[in-house]
């Protein structure tokens, strides 16, 4: 996924149903790191990837993609997968 292209309504979080624009929205309001996304949005704290994402993967590694996209701090952060993090 170009996530620089997709549009705002582009499904990143299909556990909890957030989207990419739900996702830059809380990154524009200074949540800039993994945990904070989690909180602001829920995103990434379904543990049910591997059955509801058409790509059977956690959305963790995509909202970490955006974050350094849309933040302007730039940040070295592990991928947490929600189905072993949460």
């Amino acid at each position: 996924m170009d996530w620089k292209t997709a549009p705002g309504t582009e499904m990143v979080c299909y556990c909890k149903q957030v989207d990419k624009g739900t996702i830059v929205s809380a990154i524009e309001r200074g949540n800039d790191s993994l945990a904070k996304i989690q909180e602001a949005t829920k995103a990434c704290t379904g543990g049910n990837c591997k059955v509801l994402n058409p790509s059977h993967s956690c959305c963790s590694p995509d909202i970490l993609e955006l974050i350094r996209i849309y933040s302007s701090k730039v940040k070295k952060e592990e991928s947490c997968c929600c189905c072993s993090c949460s």
